[in-house]
């Protein structure tokens, strides 16, 4: 029989948890205090930001979170890897770059993180996890799972994008997330006065539809308070919230900054209202022995650290070949919380209206081919006209058994239709993607059999697309970002090569991140210079991303449907100009395209010439010319970019001695320059003739359709070339 709890027992629960926090505030301040001793001893690597004076934000806010809840720090919030159960000598080698550290000594602590406790490491780009962050809540939404997500952020940060994407977006979607702004006042050295033409962050909130609050970030029972209310709404699923800490910093930006630029009398004030200092007069009030009390954690909080250092300092260098794992996933064992329970996502699923029977929109099924008139594709102004000159055939598919040719754009929607049905974790979110079926028609359909939670549309927000993409991959979902056009990832730019592209690597093999990024990419549609783009040059040189790219009806729903079960971070190549025009039987067999590996399209024995994507059917067109001039070309496919499969390439050479390579990117330093380097330095003594490229100009995508064949390669500039090196 239940019986109310004795008056006692409350209180004395209530002075456990009060001596817990104090212990955890110096906990923090002594660690914080201990890290800066060691940066000044020059044995520890890289910046140090002290978070002094700023331990009841991380404390507070820590004290109500569960295992199963995740949380961004801030790059000066050591005390949230200290609340989370962090092993602390492990944060101390992190600190030094030991192999026992969080990234193995691949990043400095700022940005490595602990998935097993919840900690998801943070960029240098400051806010840039507030995205991250919306896609682990959205995970948890999806999942009607009670866990929330939260993240810490400066209030420099507001000034950023991300900052808008992010809560532009967990506002829409009522999502279980808790945005806390620890305001210091100075972002570096430019004061608040200079980020914000408003008084406050937190009134920033309502633009959002969220709730806003401000609260003094020094007192600890007030932080209580907010944190205990944001985190307990966020669980009920009452909606996200935007709290503003206030607080500041005893350090200046980092150890090396004196921070001169702060008044004398704004420090001193700041210094009367030490977070430590005011809960000790809290816990005088209620009768402790503040100084033995202090004493005894000191002591015990000292002997930790000096635990931690030896392990640190006794925990090796890595190696020097170490640096070169964990670029990709490598199957190292996954925490819990990444594990999906199938049977909970289709039950979820089915409560927020998606459908697992055959769909009907716009008049055609999923995974029918579309009318080869098609809808224009409208977004961000961009419109598509008629192809410019007559296009060469396309290559024959494989042998099928099925009905009726399909489109490269209906290979498309068939390899996400059969993706969602086989893996209930593959999620589409991008703009117009849902009830529209995409700007070119590439999900249409999908939203009315698979549901609003798994066919997301978005506001136009890249920033937003990617880097919840990355926050939903890491906790085990499968999504699958359409950028509208390939063009307009340069608004996503930093979320895929310092967020996604690094996550494996900076969380030391730890962490997977399977996501897909599609990209509408080339030109030939009179897009212009903000359509028409092939945007592989900015991405080839970023470790961590798989590039793929698909050149045939066949490999845009092979390569598709492998990208989407990848554990890393894949960019898809599609192309605009083969969406209707390239049709093919396909095999009734499940057709799975490997990444990594070219394809031999045509055998020859004079002359190889490397392709890939749109330039496929020019460069077969020209290989068929050559025949009947009596010269043998053989083509590749290269398919993937990164990573390039030149092995098939130098078998080919070793047979030639003559090697053509042909894209749409522009010529400077596009692959093209890629490959002809690694010939010269691997291959060089099988050269016949000189390594040839025909490509784009290097200027941009021209729009008048004189201007746009001129700067583009085609068939004659590819025969143009082949014969020239053929006269060698």
């Amino acid at each position: 029989m239940a019986t109310n709890r004795k008056p006692e027992t409350v209180l004395e629960e209530r002075t456990r948890r009060d001596i817990q926090l104090y212990r955890q505030l110096w906990r923090v301040r002594l660690f914080d205090r201990a890290v800066s001793s060691l940066h000044r001893q020059n044995k520890i690597l890289g910046g140090v930001y002290s978070g002094e004076w700023q331990e009841a934000i991380p404390v507070g806010f820590c004290h109500f979170l569960d295992e199963s809840d995740v949380v961004f720090p801030l790059h000066r919030d050591l005390g949230v890897f200290l609340a989370r159960g962090v092993d602390p000598g492990v944060l101390i080698a992190q600190f030094m770059g030991r192999r026992d550290g969080l990234s193995g000594g691949r990043d400095s602590f700022l940005h490595a993180g602990d998935l097993e406790r919840g900690v998801i490491g943070a960029t240098s780009m400051l806010g840039s996890t507030l995205p991250v962050a919306v896609g682990a809540a959205l995970r948890f939404k999806m999942l009607d799972e009670s866990s929330v997500a939260v993240a810490f952020f400066g209030e420099g940060a507001t000034a950023r994008g991300d900052f808008h994407e992010a809560l532009n977006f967990a506002g829409i979607h009522h999502l279980p997330v808790v945005f806390v702004c620890e305001n210091n006042f100075y972002a570096y050295s430019t004061p608040m006065s200079l980020e914000m033409p408003v008084e406050t962050v937190a009134e920033r909130a309502a633009a959002y539809g969220m709730r806003g609050v401000r609260c003094n970030g020094q007192d600890l029972n007030r932080v209580l308070d907010v944190a205990e209310a944001a985190i307990d709404r966020a669980r009920k699923r009452e909606g996200p919230a935007l709290v503003e800490c206030l607080t500041y910093r005893h350090h200046g930006h980092s150890e090396h900054d004196p921070a001169r630029y702060r008044p004398e009398d704004e420090l001193a004030e700041w210094a009367g209202r030490d977070p430590i200092q005011l809960f000790e007069l809290y816990l005088k009030n209620r009768g402790q022995d503040v100084a033995a009390l202090a004493a005894e954690i000191k002591l015990k909080v000292e002997e930790e650290i000096d635990r931690a250092i030896a392990f640190a300092e006794a925990s090796p260098l890595p190696s020097g070949e170490e640096a070169l794992r964990h670029v990709f996933y490598e199957g190292a064992p996954l925490p819990a919380r990444v594990s999906i329970d199938a049977s909970v996502l289709k039950r979820a699923d089915a409560e927020a209206g998606g459908r697992t029977v055959e769909a009907v929109a716009g008049g055609a099924r999923v995974g029918a081919p579309a009318s080869s008139g098609g809808a224009k594709p409208e977004g961000h102004g961009g419109a598509a006209g008629p192809l410019p000159g007559e296009l060469p055939r396309l290559p024959a598919a494989t042998e099928t058994t099925s009905a009726e040719a399909v489109s490269y754009l209906d290979a498309i929607r068939q390899a996400l239709d059969e993706e969602m049905e086989r893996d209930p974790a593959v999620f589409i979110l991008g703009e117009d993607v849902g009830r529209l079926g995409g700007a070119f028609g590439a999900t249409r359909g999908l939203f009315e059999k698979h549901g609003a939670s798994r066919v997301i549309d978005t506001p136009i927000s890249e920033s937003l697309i990617v880097g919840a993409s990355v926050g939903a991959a890491v906790l085990g979902l499968r999504p699958v970002a359409e950028m509208q056009f390939a063009d307009f990832i340069s608004c996503g730019f930093d979320q895929v090569v310092n967020t996604a592209a690094t996550f494996c690597y900076r969380h030391g093999g730890r962490a997977r991140v399977p996501m897909v990024i599609r990209l509408p990419a080339g030109a030939r549609i009179h897009g212009g210079l903000f359509h028409s783009q092939n945007p592989e040059s900015f991405f080839l040189s970023t470790p961590g991303l798989k590039i793929v790219a698909a050149g045939t009806v066949e490999d845009a729903k092979g390569l598709l449907k492998s990208a989407i079960r990848d554990d890393n971070p894949v960019l898809f190549l599609e192309y605009k100009s083969l969406y209707r025009r390239a049709k093919a039987l396909l095999p009734a067999e499940e057709l799975l395209t490997p990444i990594g590996q070219a394809a031999v399209r045509m055998k020859g024995e004079d002359l190889t010439i490397v392709t890939y994507g749109p330039l496929l059917s020019f460069c077969l067109e020209a290989a068929e010319a050559l025949r009947a001039e009596g010269a043998s070309a053989e083509v590749i496919d290269l398919r993937t970019l990164r990573p390039l499969d030149l092995e098939t390439v130098a078998r080919s050479i070793q047979r030639t001695g003559r090697i053509l390579v042909a894209h749409e990117d522009r010529r400077f330093a596009g692959v093209g320059a890629e490959i002809a380097a690694r010939i010269a330095e691997e291959l060089f003594e099988f050269l016949d003739a000189p390594v040839l490229r025909v490509a784009s100009a290097d200027t941009p995508y021209a729009f008048s359709p004189p201007l746009e064949e001129f700067i583009l390669p085609d068939t004659a500039k590819i025969l143009a070339a082949a014969r020239k090196l053929l006269s060698y």
